[in-house]
């Protein structure tokens, strides 16, 4: 039988830097590689007896990838959230803001609903609040980053949502260290607000 543990999760598309993120706020080491999928499966590193933070493979088209196993990837990733989302008091929805816009019209032009607004709202939808982690700004200029983020503010229906879900976002940048300090505090204010306190200390820089 599995013994119970908390889960912080990072989840995004492939080559999103999720990894990187881990690697930098934890103590964890997660193989980081150059090309997107790296990430093979739901891996969980232990930080504690009870706590744990879980690299979540790219949701979304890989390259080099058939479609079957990327469907077989989303599949899995749905059915881990739909099993484990009352054990996981913090989620963070990491998006490549370099990527972000061309990828989200391209889909939309197929009819297809972008992949961060998919996966943002399906967070929602499983009653978990996404902190938004909007990654790579050093790949790009300042006011690419504001056209990023209002461009994801609006596909998300920014304006609608309650303010704790308005107060999750931060820019960052995994490559130079930018905003994780703030990235590491949101985490933290979510342990806090899911009673697992305790397990602040594992998240640091």
């Amino acid at each position: 039988m599995e013994n119970f543990a908390w889960y912080l999760v990072f989840v995004g598309r492939p080559n999103a830097g999720k990894s990187s993120l881990i690697s930098k706020l934890t103590h964890a080491k997660p193989t980081i590689g150059k090309k997107p999928g790296s990430t093979r499966k739901i891996i969980e590193y232990q930080l504690a007896k009870k706590f744990k933070v879980v690299d979540v493979p790219g949701w979304g088209k890989i390259h080099s990838r058939s479609s079957d196993y990327e469907d077989r990837i989303k599949n899995e990733i749905v059915s881990f959230f739909e099993e484990k989302h009352f054990r996981i008091p913090a989620c963070v929805l990491v998006i490549d803001a370099k990527s972000l816009v061309d990828v989200s019209k391209r889909l939309s032009k197929k009819g297809i609903i972008p992949i961060d607004q998919e996966l943002y709202n399906f967070l929602k939808n499983m009653k978990i609040i996404p902190i938004v982690a909007i990654n790579k700004i050093d790949k790009i200029f300042e006011s690419e980053v504001t056209t990023a983020i209002d461009y994801f503010k609006e596909l998300i229906d920014f304006e609608s949502l309650s303010k704790e879900y308005q107060e999750a976002f931060v820019t960052v940048s995994a490559k130079r260290d930018t905003n994780l300090n703030t990235l590491r505090d949101l985490i933290r204010k979510h342990l806090r607000k899911n009673d697992v306190e305790e397990f602040e200390r594992y998240v640091k820089l």
